[in-house]
């Protein structure tokens, strides 16, 4: 099937060369406006029509879904067109009109970052540009720990709870290593086996510049191996205009259930060819209240040092480089066996970029980074830990894991044609990955009393690397965008087989049973390939309907884990690897309907997909427990290939009641099943919907808002991987904000204001008292900002 998704992509790339047509109708002045760097047409463009002359009013309009715009019945005489959109530098055009005449302008706006007040959010299903933008002060409102909690605020996305942060993504059913999570376009993996450290968790939020949640296989451009991507820029360095040696902004905050606060700041500056930039971050926590009053363990103490420096070789060319630190410690995690002592991440990379937005060659991107990330994690403050509260021996369990990361890409962008855009590139990273589990089990109540001891390899030595090509077309075909894109990669895997226990070697084996010397490398090459087509049915209303194919490897923790527990069940069981999985290959299709007027906005869709070779679990009584423990009485487990599909969809909409009034509503549905188990699939998120109420005076000094939130029960659950029920239920949000002057501004609200007890279905389990982790109570927070 593979070689069919090639041919047809590779097809439309080369033969889709029909041009567009637009009309011109008289007495006006008509244009298009597109973005300069992709050469698709931008939608919803402010294009104002003035006067050079007699005063008149100015006139404006909005373009439509292709870019397109009409100003008519303008008398004879001199205009300045103008066109402005939010995240892009605003253009202006002089022209002359005459009686009976219409004149063409075309605008190319040229993308930019937006300022320290803006932060992007974009989810979006396909390859086409709609997006959802969110302000800096958004995120604030927002009151995140870490980029988790933001992910809840979008339709079809949410995050595993497993602690107060460190909450893992979850893609219309997708999870785990399904999600491919890029930061500044360097691949981000977890150190922690059990994900204690999500991807997202070593990169704070007030760090984010924005954040692009491709819900499928339509991220095929940013990397390979995942069948949904999340990416995410951090500030950016040359927002700040030229001559301005110093600016930068401080945060604080607090919130009254976590007794947690936070203090945040940046500091840039900008000559005419060299930028820099600061960011520097403090956050701490502690347990908090549920709404029944239960005291839920949720400590966590991070520090954050970011620093960027950028030089212009010309008006064309600028070199970067940049680099980070973060360490998190004493972090309590109620859904894991253990809680994180700490966690060490430091990161460098260095980019090259060319944008001329003119000729063949209209950009090229070239970076290389590198991240490595420590972790240890122990018992401590577990019931395991004293036999007060424990059925057996006091124990002493550790965990000590590392990731080395090394990666690069590189990617040039060319405009054959003025109706065709296309991109090709290549990427490819290797991680290096190695944890083990000490542990003893002490004799009577004394550890400093000799006891057994013993350590075991989680996964021995583990690498695996991945290196992709890839091409995308953009086209305009009639009224019809269309963009197809082909990526093709080759992946390996290993492990040091003189590390690992017996057990392991004998689920290696082949079928034969003698053990091959390559029994635990793998070698695999994957082709994946997506089509988006997108057409206009009226100035307002345009349809997207896509497809596509993608493939995602096998994780470390699926191949090699030495009986250690798993991210695809509830249960607190060993789960064995299997070197020999296939890897897993998503089919999806989706269907996008979107409106846009002056006062409402709306968009609804809806996807299909089928995952061949789902990596799911079986029962594996042939198999010796490692800690044969009380709360492993089930199990152990191994991965195991099988089948899964999933549909379902998101609607959201809002309506500018008046000029300073804005209501909104958004929902979301998933269905999943596991045809291996012929259960319901694991974490399939239940009915959920948003209502929403914004007050905000033009002038932007303060704003007001409420938001309604409802959830469904959910009672389709993978029981065989330990899943339970879920209760509905009903919160209620408001906060609010205000400019004070001179660079001041202050937020604060309310979350749960009813106090509502509550768990998202999505969260993980207490592996002591097999209840889900609930979320908080009512919680006040206020904050403090500052702008130099």
């Amino acid at each position: 099937m593979d070689r069919y998704v090639v041919f047809a992509c590779i097809s439309f790339i080369v033969f889709a060369l029909i041009p567009a047509a637009a009309a011109q109708p008289s007495g006006a002045v008509t244009g298009r406006v597109t973005n300069g760097e992709t050469g698709r047409p931008l939608p919803s463009v402010n294009v104002i029509v003035e006067s050079t002359g007699d005063g008149a009013q100015p006139r404006g309009t909005s373009t439509g879904p292709q870019g397109r715009f009409a100003v008519d019945g303008l008398a004879p005489g001199k205009y300045v067109v103008r066109a402005r959109f939010v995240g892009f530098a605003p253009r202006s055009r002089e022209v002359e009109v005459s009686a009976a005449e219409s004149v063409g302008v075309q605008f190319a706006l040229a993308p930019r970052t937006v300022g320290l007040d803006a932060v992007e959010v974009t989810a979006a299903p396909t390859v086409s540009e709609t997006a959802e933008q969110l302000r800096k002060a958004d995120i604030q409102e927002a009151n995140p720990r870490d980029g988790g909690e933001l992910l809840r605020t979008m339709s079809g996305v949410s995050a595993v709870r497993r602690g107060p942060v460190g909450l893992d993504p979850v893609v219309r059913g997708l999870r785990s290593g399904q999600v491919g999570v890029y930061v500044d376009g360097m691949r981000t993996f977890p150190a922690g086996p059990a994900r204690m450290d999500s991807p997202l968790s070593h990169t704070g939020p007030s760090t984010m510049q924005s954040i692009e949640v491709a819900k499928g296989p339509y991220a095929l451009t940013w990397g390979g191996g995942q069948l949904s991507a999340i990416r995410v820029e951090t500030n950016d360095l040359f927002n700040v205009a030229r001559g301005e040696r110093l600016s930068g902004q401080l945060q604080t905050g607090y919130d009254s259930n976590f007794g947690s606060y936070d203090v945040t700041g940046t500091v840039s500056g900008r000559s005419d060819a060299f930028a820099y930039r600061v960011d520097g971050a403090y956050r701490t926590g502690n347990d908090y209240e549920t709404g029944d009053g239960t005291s839920v363990p949720a400590d966590f103490l991070n520090r954050e040092l970011r620093a960027k420096v950028g030089y212009k070789l010309g008006d064309n060319q600028r070199l970067t480089a940049g680099g980070g630190y973060q360490r998190q410690d004493d972090v309590d995690y109620p859904g894991r066996l253990l809680n994180a002592q700490f966690f060490k991440t430091g990161r460098a990379r260095l980019g090259y970029e060319y944008a001329s937005g003119t000729g063949l060659v209209r950009s090229v991107e070239a970076k290389a980074y590198g991240y490595q990330t420590l972790h240890t994690m122990n018992n401590e403050g577990k019931v395991t830990y004293a036999s007060e509260n424990f059925p057996g021996p006091p124990l002493r369990v550790a965990v000590n894991a590392d990731i080395t990361t090394l990666g690069g890409r590189v990617v040039t962008q060319l405009a054959p044609s003025q109706d065709l855009r296309l991109k090709v590139g290549a990427d490819g990273y290797r991680a290096h990955r190695d944890a083990e589990r000490p542990f003893q089990v002490v004799k009577n109540g004394d550890p400093t009393t000799p006891g057994f001891y013993e350590s075991k390899q989680i996964w021995p030595g583990v690498v695996t690397a991945d290196a992709g090509v890839f091409a995308q077309a953009t086209r305009l075909l009639g009224p019809v965008e269309a963009t197809g894109t082909v990526r093709a990669d080759m992946v390996w895997a290993g492990a040091d087989e003189e590390q690992v226990t017996d057990v392991y070697l004998d689920i290696a084996k082949p079928g034969n049973g003698a053990l091959d010397a390559d029994a635990l490398d793998r070698r695999e090459f994957n082709v994946s390939g997506a089509l988006m087509l997108t057409a206009p049915l009226s100035e307002a209303w345009t349809l997207s309907a896509g497809g596509g194919t993608a493939v995602r490897s096998a994780s470390a923790l699926e191949r090699y884990a030495d009986r250690f527990p798993s991210n695809k069940a509830q249960t607190s069981a060993e789960f064995i690897g299997n070197p020999r999985l296939d890897p897993e290959r998503s089919w999806q299709a989706d269907l996008e309907l979107e409106a846009r007027y002056d006062r409402v906005s709306f968009t609804a869709g809806g996807f299909a997909r089928r995952i061949s070779n789902y990596i799911t679990l079986q029962d594996a009584p042939d198999v010796e427990p490692m800690l044969p423990l009380p709360i492993f009485a089930e199990g152990p487990f191994r991965y195991a290939n099988g089948t899964a599909t999933f549909y379902g969809g998101e609607m959201s909409a809002s309506v500018a009641v008046l000029r300073s009034l804005t209501a909104s509503v958004s929902g979301s549905y998933l269905w999943g099943k596991n045809l291996e188990t012929d259960q319901p699939a694991l974490g399939v998120a239940p009915l959920s919907g948003d209502i929403g109420v914004r007050y905000e005076p033009p002038q932007g000094r303060f704003y007001i808002e409420g938001t309604l939130g409802g959830v469904t029960e959910q009672d389709r659950v993978a029981s065989i991987l330990g899943e339970t029920p879920t209760e509905g239920y009903v919160t209620l949000d408001l906060r609010g904000g205000l400019a004070v002057g001179r660079g001041i501004s202050v937020e604060g609200g309310v979350t749960n204001l009813t106090d509502a007890d509550y768990v998202n279905h999505l969260n993980a389990k207490n592996p002591y008292s097999g209840t889900p982790i609930p979320e908080t109570g009512r919680i006040f927070f206020a904050g403090v900002n500052y702008a130099f």
